[in-house]
């Protein structure tokens, strides 16, 4: 496969740095956090946002219309209709 070299400033590779998960590539970094960016966009009806500021968003709603709670199954929450 062929490579293109790109330049970052420091801030925004330590902010890319911070992204990756486990042995992820810069590469695969860039393709995950563009693909949750497009997908999230739906067309522009609703902004994209980061993993992080989704996660953010929906904190408030947490546990709220997912049905009713179970007991726990090897140390995960889940719901009835899961």
């Amino acid at each position: 496969m062929t490579t293109k070299t790109i330049s970052l400033e420091t801030d925004a590779y330590n902010i890319l740095s911070k992204e990756k998960r486990g042995r992820e590539t810069f590469s695969q970094l860039v393709r995950r956090l563009a693909t949750e960016r497009r997908i999230l966009a739906v067309g522009g009806i609703v902004p994209a946002l980061t993993g992080e500021e989704l996660e953010k968003a929906l904190a408030p709603f947490e546990g709220i219309g997912a049905g009713p709670k179970v007991k726990p199954r090897n140390g995960k929450r889940r719901h009835a209709f899961a």
